[in-house]
């Protein structure tokens, strides 16, 4: 992200800084990624080397399955955004939409350059797969499962959705992974997406997700992970909301995703709004961006993903 990103708030916090960041094998609403070691992993430290989800269940229903949504927050990267991207858009999903929703806490990238590319990929690859095996558990119908992401969690949902093809070279496979990993609507708010410095790459996510490459495999990846670069037409729908005035990211990471899904007659339901609040999650009373959740419902209505 820009300068202004890398000046912490108190709505963000390191991976050793509290509980909801931290695996728990006894808190049952927690699901591990992978029950042996995740691939790659430096060591079994539950604050920083076992991904996981943390589901908030959708209010029981007596007709068929519904749908369910991953949740991405984000952070940089480096850390994963606290108080207005977990718990409070999760409550909102599940309470407000009926949509099983998935926190997930993926693995940060450490200052040595540790769970770097591909690693975050892995995981959120991994995350959406789990969901559709373990969709008759929670009343899920694996053809509408989501993904939304805010900030550089909205730049990993990007490239689960632009690259649903690919396993980003996973080193290891099993039962879960022969799921489909296409999310079925991809939502968006204030998004990292490109990676390309020529391009308005957020500088914070692109040092930590890039840490140490170089030359072309440095400029292989900046093309590959900018989402404006890789958009096609077999790609989900989208919604993506975004403040015109943001200070952390420049909205023409936004714009130019705009335009490249307009250009590729992707669906789209695209928001810019005059002011909003760069981490605002759900922006409560901030003018112009609090409508986005309604705009959000209204528009997985009209797709069919709620009733």
């Amino acid at each position: 992200m820009t300068a202004q990103e890398t000046t912490r708030n108190d709505n963000r916090s390191s991976p050793s800084a509290g509980a909801p960041n931290v695996y728990d094998s006894s808190d049952h609403d927690q699901i591990r990624l992978w029950d042996a070691p995740a691939p790659g992993a430096s060591g079994n430290d539950p604050r920083r080397d076992i991904p996981f989800l943390r589901v908030y269940r959708a209010p029981a229903q007596d007709h068929a399955p519904g749908s369910a949504v991953l949740l991405i927050p984000g952070g940089g990267y480096d850390r994963l955004s606290d108080r207005k991207e977990q718990a409070p858009v999760a409550e909102y999903f599940s309470q407000r939409l009926k949509l099983t929703t998935f926190i997930l806490y993926y693995r940060l990238v450490q200052p040595d350059g540790t769970y770097r590319y591909p690693v975050p990929m892995w995981d959120g690859q991994r995350a959406l797969k789990l969901i559709r095996y373990l969709g008759p558990k929670y009343g899920i119908n694996p053809r509408q499962v989501g993904v939304f992401g805010f900030s550089a969690g909205g730049h990993l949902a990007t490239m689960l959705a632009v690259h649903a093809g690919t396993d980003f070279d996973l080193p290891q496979h099993d039962a879960v992974d022969l799921e489909n990993g296409r999310p079925d609507f991809l939502g968006l708010g204030y998004p990292v997406i490109s990676m390309n410095p020529a391009q308005f790459a957020a500088r914070s996510s692109r040092s930590h997700l890039l840490y140490g490459y170089r030359g072309q495999a440095l400029e292989h990846l900046e093309n590959y992970l900018s989402g404006q670069d890789n958009v096609h037409s077999g790609m989900p729908p989208v919604f993506l909301f975004e403040s015109m005035d943001d200070s952390r990211v420049s909205p023409q990471n936004s714009v130019l995703f705009a335009q490249a899904l307009q250009a590729a007659k992707v669906p789209t339901q695209i928001h810019l709004f005059t002011h909003g609040i760069h981490g605002a999650g759900l922006a409560g009373t901030i003018p112009d961006e609090a409508g986005w959740p309604d705009l959000f419902r209204q528009w997985l209505i009209e797709l069919a993903f709620l009733q």
